[in-house]
């Protein structure tokens, strides 16, 4: 009979996701959350028990209990684990086990690992080579965030911001970018976090190490040092010398086409439906991804054209009035200064919604996140979505506000509601209205969206309520 594996926090995004993959591999599965959420009803659904709150009776019949960091280490069922002769692991050491069964392909870094990972997943679902994925996002292709197939490929998201990734070993190792993001530096908080980018970047360094292949993005020079001197390293990019590098870049309103240029003389032409350089470049990481893996970069490339996004990055809600709403996980500067870029070369008037996540972060970055923000024409500023930080002294929304009025942009305070009712009484037609961060500001898009008929499907709807609170899980 094979263990009972009990998920702790089940109800996010990542944990959900690898509780699918062993319930369909014929594991018994359970766990706990918090709280009631979208997810979590649907996992009953599926036959899995989930239930609320810790309590070491959740222990019962149990071989191995998963962990997350978003879950207190003095959890009732942590702590009576060792007693009741229970192996505890962390949610990253049950990803690392799952490597070892495939020839995983593992996306990292500080931007678009998501949609990187999905791109790569589309590839190799279209292209019959049936492969498992584990995604930190929606991906409509999938109905959700994972699959579990019967080829010899894992496809997965790796999130850097658990030190553990750097125990992960793979087949192919993408190396997307690398920037400061969950560096606690002088704060208490170490959920999430490194101690220092130095951390960070020696981590990815032994992620890079462990793998028998490795993809990095020659415009990221912080990735040069990361992995210097290893061997069967290949590059993409924008950056001249890339092996496989983009050229002839054309940014449309809400895509882009571009030639990649491949080793040994070839060449493919690719035509995406998301905007932006950024999207570019995670194309790129795509196809050089199927093509180090064997399979037909002419037919890699026509699959990818069909590529939407995945949840929550470049989300269309809905046009009320003309007006276009979109939605976008961006809550690094780097990340919002992409993004409203992207927005901008829509000709429309940028309105953008901002909400700052954490508290380590916006202490470290709010000056750079004001700076990114004020590429909009307009900006809201709502409060900093904490994720269970505590509020730092000295650090406040006002001084964002303050810092984007003196470059010269209309920007002011609001809470959710008063935002979604100045927004309402002066839609224009003209208008592109984006919320940005990784909390729930989406649910302004969606508001915003309710006076036009839906573009977003119910049942997607209902995952995307769910990630505002699971994203960090």
């Amino acid at each position: 009979m094979k263990p009972h594996l009990h998920f702790m926090g089940i109800g996010g995004v990542s944990m959900s996701g690898l509780a699918r993959h062993y319930r369909v591999r014929g594991f018994r599965v359970s766990g706990c959350d918090s709280a009631e959420s979208p997810v979590v009803q649907q996992l009953r659904k599926e036959g899995i028990e989930v239930a609320l709150g810790h309590h070491p009776s959740h222990l019962e019949g149990v071989d191995l209990l998963v962990t997350t960091m978003a879950v207190p280490a003095d959890s009732e069922e942590s702590c009576a684990a060792p007693a009741a002769g229970v192996e505890t692991i962390r949610r990253i050491e049950l990803l690392r086990r799952l490597f070892a069964d495939y020839q995983s392909i593992g996306v990292t870094g500080t931007h678009g690992k998501s949609t990187t990972t999905g791109m790569i997943a589309q590839l190799f679902i279209e292209l019959r080579q049936d492969p498992s994925v584990q995604l930190g996002a929606t991906l409509p292709m999938l109905g959700g965030n994972m699959r579990t197939g019967r080829g010899r490929h894992l496809i997965a998201e790796v999130d850097e911001s658990d030190p553990g990734f750097a125990r992960l070993s793979s087949e192919i190792a993408v190396l997307i970018n690398l920037e400061d993001d969950h560096i606690a530096g002088e704060h208490d908080e170490r959920r999430n976090y490194h101690a220092s980018l130095e951390d960070l970047e020696a981590a990815a360094r032994s992620f890079a190490v462990n793998a028998r292949k490795v993809i990095a993005c020659a415009d990221w020079p912080s990735l040069r040092e990361v992995v210097r001197d290893l061997p069967a390293v290949v590059t993409y990019g924008l950056s001249e010398g890339a092996d496989y590098r983009v050229t002839e870049l054309a940014l449309t309103a809400l895509g882009s086409s571009f030639t990649l240029r491949a080793p040994g003389g070839r060449s493919v032409k690719v035509t995406l439906t998301v905007p932006g350089v950024h999207n570019a470049q995670n194309a790129a990481a795509a196809l050089a991804t199927a093509d180090v893996a064997g399979l037909p970069l002419d037919d890699a490339a026509r699959a990818l054209a069909t590529f939407g996004g995945v949840g929550r990055r470049w989300q269309r809600w809905g046009d009320p009035e003309g007006a276009l709403i979109i939605d976008d996980y961006a809550h690094h500067p780097t990340e919002v200064e992409a993004t409203l870029k992207a927005a901008r070369n829509t000709g429309r008037r940028v309105r953008a919604v901002l909400q700052p996540h954490r508290w380590v972060r916006t202490a470290r970055h709010w000056p750079a996140l004001a700076d990114a923000a004020a590429l909009a024409d307009e900006v809201i500023v709502l409060d900093v979505y904490a994720a269970g930080e505590t509020r730092i002294p000295g650090v406040s929304v006002e001084q964002i506000v303050e810092r984007i009025a003196a470059k010269g942009r209309p920007a002011a305070y609001h809470d959710q509601q008063s935002a979604i009712d100045y927004l309402r009484g002066s839609l224009d037609p003209d208008d592109l209205v984006i919320t940005l961060g990784a909390g729930d500001v989406w649910k302004v898009a969606e508001s915003l969206s309710r006076l036009s008929a839906p573009v977003v499907a119910p049942e997607i709807r209902e995952v995307l309520r769910s990630e505002a609170t699971s994203a960090d899980r």
